[in-house]
């Protein structure tokens, strides 16, 4: 599942702190932007109430539709912060995109969902089709190193059908036209609501800490461009501060939560978010705790589809610390 949310940064080269270095730059203008869908959960108090900095920084807010568009503009230096999927993270950073990650911002949102059989056990897969998103992708990824956990090939001992999209996977899904399908939040909760028999087999980030000695599966992280990150930190730790308030409004009000997610129009309505949002494991760890997780999360992806994570495990220099 694609998580992302975006921040590009307006920087005022000549607006310089008196008595500070000349290195020392300061942001007057902050762009944000969500992407609409499950991604903007956890960001739903700050799109809310729209808030800027301290210092005077105005931050813009939008609600994006096209991850593409958010991608070239952390290419193209444009952003200051987005978050998006861990993997593409990596992948960024080591084609030589001029970022770090600053945080994680959500864990496992995938979950094996199925009707119309008995699916106790993970040897009751094989022989059968199950029904993924898309190929390659990080729920497609974690799905096989799951299934290799469990002894089964995904190559021989099942058939993957990658065919069909996430909005239509959950519709065959409710009308009993697929039986087993790979899929995350809010779609889950969309499936179970309206289909009595749809049932959860595994929820991915249990299963993942049962082969990583307890460790979360860090699905989204918030990166930033390193001359943010370098010149202005201090707005950085601000605005970070602001999205862990949001993530902490969100878990711990899902009543108000879901009402406001709901008029963000992002696609779900009020009492799909408020069923959604446990699933949805939004957390803000910085950089500084989650790197190892992240590492080992990367290590999976680089085992299975290396070009998803950029060919290689990002260095030191990849978190922001």
């Amino acid at each position: 599942m694609l998580i992302i949310f975006l921040l590009s940064a307006v920087q005022s080269c000549s607006n310089i702190k008196s008595g500070s270095s000349s290195t020392d730059t300061s942001f007057t203008e902050i762009n944000v932007a969500t992407l609409k869908g499950p991604s903007s959960v956890g960001a739903a108090k700050l799109l809310g109430d729209k808030p800027h900095l301290s210092d005077g920084t105005v931050i813009n807010y939008e609600i994006a539709s096209s991850p593409d568009i958010l991608i070239s503009k952390i290419i193209s230096g444009e952003t200051g912060i987005a978050a998006i999927p861990t993997n593409s993270a990596a992948k960024l950073f080591n084609k030589g995109t001029n970022i770090k990650l600053a945080a994680v911002v959500g864990y496992g949102v995938l979950y094996l969902v199925y009707q119309g059989m008995e699916l106790s056990d993970w040897q009751n897969l094989k022989t059968g089709t199950v029904y993924i998103p898309s190929k390659g992708t990080a729920p497609d990824i974690v799905f096989r190193y799951l299934l290799e956990k469990n002894g089964i090939n995904p190559d021989s001992d099942l058939t993957l059908n990658y065919s069909i999209e996430q909005v239509e996977l959950s519709q065959l899904l409710i009308s009993g036209r697929a039986m087993i399908a790979v899929l995350p939040e809010p779609f889950v909760t969309m499936v179970l609501k309206k289909s009595t028999g749809a049932r959860i087999a595994f929820d991915f980030e249990e299963q993942w800490k049962n082969y990583n000695d307890g460790s979360r599966l860090p699905m989204t992280c918030l990166v930033a461009n390193s001359k943010f990150t370098e010149s202005g930190r201090s707005q950085l730790d601000e605005f970070l501060n602001l999205y862990k308030e949001s993530i902490d409004w969100v878990k711990t009000n899902p009543g108000p939560a879901s009402a406001a997610i709901e008029k963000l129009n992002i696609g779900m309505d009020a009492e799909t978010a408020l069923a959604a949002i446990p699933r949805c494991n939004i957390e803000y760890t910085p950089a500084s705790l989650a790197w190892k997780t992240v590492n080992e999360y990367i290590e999976v992806i680089l085992n299975f589809s290396p070009e998803d994570a950029g060919g290689k495990l990002p260095d030191e220099s990849f978190y922001c610390k």
